[in-house]
């Protein structure tokens, strides 16, 4: 519980608290300086720092965790705002579908390219490059085409976590909350620490994005200072660069922990461990109907619960006794 409680705080200060931080002490700089009323100016911003407070600073603080504490629930919804799940905002699906033609395109390329590239001479080192830049664009592309998302982060998240399912047809979406308790604690700590590189990228890249549009609406009649408009889109640029990175390593990690653990789930259902890869994948199939409430009643007698593994007891004489077959 210590050790959880640990990674639950490092979480919370990394994904939550420094992006929020930052953004409130940026915000607060501009309207310090003198914005939007005032051309901003540094000695501004400086003498207004030198008459804060004890009192004022705990209250900007305890107004920091405030907010950290009610938002940090919203990780998971800004992700998939990142993602591209715009379905749900005003405009939203129009807007989804022109986003995702970019990569339609992009989808219909790289195969091209890559139907191209095949068998080529070895000493073509162009056409050789191309393929390989071809295949590593196709290994982070849904292979179906009507799988594809807006945004180079979807489509990253998307690809990575059905390949780590779909060999053994697992469906993670609900078989991931079942595997994970089984996994060694540290498959699962390394899995967390990049799950956090890739929220704290992302919520850095929602923060540098709002403080993009705060400059450009408190510095638009300011002139140069407006280059800080463009210093935060970098920024913004740079993290959602970091963000895609980030997920394609979790995706990985992602795809070995369930290479190492998938047997594991029958064992843990107390379940008879399939004789092959392709028993595996037809039961994993019912399984992952079983686990989204699918499962048709006349299926379920497939699935049949074996006793677990005896345990040898300690005899009176501090010994233990001998598992039958064994005497």
């Amino acid at each position: 519980m210590g050790a959880f409680a640990g990674r639950l705080g490092t979480r919370f200060l990394v994904v939550t608290v420094v992006p929020n931080a930052l953004l409130l002490g940026y915000i607060s700089f501009l309207l310090a300086a003198g914005a939007p009323a005032h051309s901003p100016s540094l000695a501004r911003a400086l003498a207004a720092l030198d008459h804060l407070t004890a009192n004022r600073i705990a209250a900007v603080i305890l107004g920091l965790l405030i907010v950290s504490i009610a938002s940090h629930p919203l990780q998971v919804p800004l992700i998939q705002l990142l993602e591209g799940y715009w379905w749900g905002l005003p405009f939203g699906l129009k807007l989804a579908y022109r986003a995702t033609a970019r990569y339609r395109n992009e989808w219909n390329l790289v195969q091209s390219e890559l139907e191209a590239a095949k068998d080529p001479a070895p000493w073509d080192w162009h056409a050789r490059n191309a393929g390989r830049s071809a295949q590593f664009r196709w290994d982070w592309l849904p292979e179906v085409e009507g799988d594809l998302l807006p945004t180079a982060l979807g489509n990253t998240l998307r690809r990575g976590e059905t390949r780590a399912g779909e060999r053994y047809q697992l469906d993670l979406t609900v078989a991931l909350p079942r595997l994970t308790p089984l996994m060694a604690p540290g498959v699962l700590a390394e899995l967390s620490d990049l799950r956090n590189q890739l929220d704290a990228a992302a919520r850095l890249c929602i923060a540098a994005g709002i403080a993009t549009a705060v400059s450009v609406g408190l510095l638009i009649w300011h002139g140069p200072w407006l280059f800080l408009a463009l210093a935060t889109y970098l920024v913004t640029w740079a993290c959602y660069r970091s963000a895609v990175a980030a997920a394609r390593r979790f995706c990985i990690s992602l795809t070995a922990a369930v290479d190492l653990c998938h047997l594991q789930l029958f064992d843990a259902l107390s379940l008879e461990r399939p004789a092959d890869l392709v028993e595996e994948r037809e039961r994993n199939e019912r399984l992952s109907r079983l686990f989204r409430g699918q499962l048709a009643n006349d299926e379920m007698a497939a699935f049949r619960y074996v006793l677990p593994p005896r345990t040898d007891n300690p005899t009176a004489e501090g010994g233990t006794t001998t598992p039958p077959g064994q005497q």
